[in-house]
């Protein structure tokens, strides 16, 4: 097992990354990095000959290291490897699929901490300009997801709205929460992480300091890893449960015994409309429709 470095840094990057040449990423990090600072990419893995190479860049680059465990961890363990080798009192955590988007990317994050003192500080995503062809379904709903929920917005309600593509938290705050091991399935490791984060009276500020999102999915691999983000939904114990939209929206149907109805019809026009939302033309609605029907049909 890696021992952590016995000295304290003031931030340490830590970037989780499966079969993804998150060069161009850390490049443009190094740009900004403060002297007492670490950059720790974690290969999760990765089956992808060109991207093992660019780990293998990436480590020989000055305040870098590769971290590659012996199996595939997953989205939530992978993570806490990372935060276990790392030595700062900082923790910023990225998505390998990201680009920054400021020159003072990382400035922003530590003016903050003397600007807006908090536990936990989350920057914000946004979508690349122009629509991948085929990419419509995510593109439209993350787009008018990041134009509903504004850095004022957030700032108001700050447990409403946090993904863990782009956020930074206090060590401390961090080893009282971690994420949660007990997924090991795609979905909902960020919601259980705040979860735990609001149980434990942890401050969180909103800051207006985005990444941009580049690897947008297809319309149909979007949809499949809906459905795998709603049985893990599903299948997390009721003291791990978030109260999320679709549970609660859920919890309304069976109070007025629908949901088995919704259930049967979903199954019933689940070819017509998976057909529908893997088109171009994207409609908001329908996808919320399917989303609820197929956890109704769980």
């Amino acid at each position: 097992m890696t021992v952590a470095n016995t000295h304290i840094m003031t931030l340490s990057i830590l970037i989780s990354s499966y079969n993804w040449d998150c060069t161009p990423l850390v490049l443009d990090l190094q740009k900004q990095l403060p002297e007492d600072a670490e950059i720790i990419v974690g290969n999760d893995k990765s089956t992808c000959q060109s991207a093992r190479k660019a780990y293998q860049k990436i480590a020989a680059m000055k305040h870098c290291r590769v971290y590659e465990p012996a199996q595939n961890l997953g989205r939530s363990r992978i993570r806490n490897r990372l935060f276990d080798i790392s030595s700062g009192q900082w923790l910023l955590f990225l998505d390998c699929d990201t680009q920054i988007d400021s020159p003072r990317f990382l400035q922003n994050y530590l003016d903050a901490i003397n600007k807006h003192p908090a536990d936990v500080y989350y920057g914000g995503m946004k979508n690349t300009v122009d629509c991948p062809p085929g990419c419509e379904l995510r593109w439209t709903y993350e787009s008018t997801s990041t134009r509903r929920w504004t850095t004022d917005y957030r700032r108001k309600h700050p447990y409403d709205v946090f993904t863990t593509q782009n956020f930074m938290i206090r060590r401390d705050a961090f080893v009282q929460t971690r994420f949660p091991e007990e997924i090991t399935q795609y979905g909902y490791e960020d919601t259980v992480l705040l979860m735990r984060l609001e149980q434990k009276g942890k401050t969180i500020w909103h800051l207006d300091n985005s990444l941009i999102h580049l690897d947008m999915d297809t319309n149909s691999k979007f949809l499949d890893k809906t459905r795998q983000a709603l049985r893990t939904l599903h299948s997390l114990p009721p003291d791990m449960r978030p109260q999320t939209r679709m549970v609660k929206a859920y919890l309304w149907l069976k109070r007025w015994h629908l949901h088995r109805t919704l259930a049967l019809v979903h199954r019933l026009l689940h070819p017509i409309t998976y057909r529908i939302l893997c088109s171009r033309h994207v409609t908001l609605w329908l996808f919320q429709l399917y989303k609820l029907g197929y956890f109704c049909s769980l």
